[in-house]
């Protein structure tokens, strides 16, 4: 109407399941509960999927149901087992050291998703503790950064840290690799894109993720995440070259100019322990 006031479209997001793998403590799994249930609404349902040998022997705690993922003890057999039982369209996946921001889940359906819209890739947010040298090269290198695997040059990815994924789609691929440790959600991914669905950004659905505390723990990630782009690179030919270590040598002397020298020289170091990864044996990176 002209002159008039124009009323806008509301959209209610549709109910999901969130499925968290979980190990530790009976105390721990009391604190994740707590976090994770305080983002759902009436009609979502949560899952922490124990993800280690044996049962955890504790009663659930309030709106959360407890499962235990089998033999397999990986994130991805988790994963699935939580999967399976899930009764909701979309299944949005997070992990154990995340924290949803406010307004998480409503962020993924802010933008209504197409029919053939197979996932959504939320935000992931680094939280660093302290100013030591690991928390300072979270903060300089983003991290678990989504807009970096989302700019994958041969297929884009998200993270299982914050992945809403549609039920119809999960189930049409199969799942999770459940044998796999790491590199389960850009192989997740890009068997969906392959099998024709699309996959797309959320900004606004938000988690904080707590980065490596210490330079040990972090050029540990780095070389698990080296192993499997390895892995990655042996099932789908193009994806994850090799740094050229010639290339990888020069690019890290550039590194080294731009200033702070134990900054620069503790992201360069996460460089090397990345292509270590990707060179050394499978037990040693586990």
């Amino acid at each position: 109407m002209a002159g008039g006031h124009r009323r806008a479209t509301v959209f209610a997001r549709p109910p999901v399941t969130v499925i968290v793998p979980f190990v530790g403590s009976a105390a721990a799994l009391d604190e994740v509960a707590r976090r994770f249930a305080s983002a759902l609404s009436e009609d979502d349902e949560l899952f922490v999927s124990y993800n280690a040998p044996g049962e955890l022997g504790v009663a659930a705690p309030e709106r959360t149901v407890l499962l235990w993922d089998g033999r397999y003890g990986s994130p991805g057999a988790a994963r699935n087992a939580g999967a399976a039982r899930a009764r909701r369209e979309w299944l949005v996946f997070s992990d154990a050291d995340c924290e949803p921001d406010a307004g998480w889940l409503d962020g993924f359906f802010a933008t209504p998703p197409g029919k053939r819209v197979g996932a959504l890739a939320g935000a992931v947010r680094d939280v660093a503790a302290g100013d030591g040298l690991a928390a300072r090269v979270a903060r300089e290198t983003g991290g678990l950064d989504q807009r970096v695997t989302l700019a994958n040059p041969y297929l884009p990815y998200g993270v299982t840290a914050n992945l809403a994924v549609r039920a119809e789609a999960f189930a049409w691929v199969g799942g999770f690799a459940v044998a796999r440790r790491i590199a389960e959600d850009a192989d997740l991914c890009w068997r969906l894109q392959r099998a024709g669905w699309a996959l797309e950004e959320r900004r606004h659905a938000v988690v904080a993720h707590r980065s490596r505390e210490t330079l040990l723990e972090l050029w540990r990630q780095r070389a698990q995440h080296g192993a499997a782009a390895r892995w990655l690179a042996a099932h789908y030919p193009g994806a994850m070259p090799k740094w050229n270590l010639a290339a990888l040598a020069r690019d890290s002397v550039a590194q080294l100019r731009r200033g702070d020298l134990a900054l620069q020289a503790a992201v360069v170091s996460g460089w090397w322990a990345f292509e270590l990864g990707r060179r050394a044996p499978a037990w040693m990176v586990r």
